[in-house]
């Protein structure tokens, strides 16, 4: 699927993780092309975004997922996991997503 906006990376063939690894609620940090992508499994679909937070440089991997909102570890920033927004300060800078497709069990990007 094309996308005109440019914090949305397409999917393409990279194999990330299988979709049987994934916990519904449970944030995955994965590497891909040497930076971090941080998978979500919500209401059966997965949604991908860029790992660090955009106020602080600091893993959303140790954040706390509720439904579609990601919390900061740090400072309690809040994004929407589905189209990166800032939902709560201090953050200004809406996350990075990344379109995500599963092909044969697998999470690809």
């Amino acid at each position: 699927m094309a996308t005109d906006d440019p914090t949305i990376m397409p999917a393409g063939e990279h194999r990330l993780i299988p979709l049987a690894e994934l916990k519904a609620g449970i944030p995955c940090r994965v590497e891909h092309q040497g930076k971090g992508v941080l998978l979500c499994l919500v209401d059966n679909v997965v949604h991908a975004v860029h790992d660090t937070c955009t106020h602080e440089d600091i893993s959303l991997s140790l954040g706390v997922l509720c439904e579609h909102r990601l919390r900061c570890p740090l400072h309690g920033s809040e994004f929407d996991i589905r189209t990166g927004k800032v939902l709560d300060e201090p953050a200004e800078i809406d996350l990075p997503v990344y379109e995500v497709q599963v092909v044969d069990g697998w999470v690809c990007l």
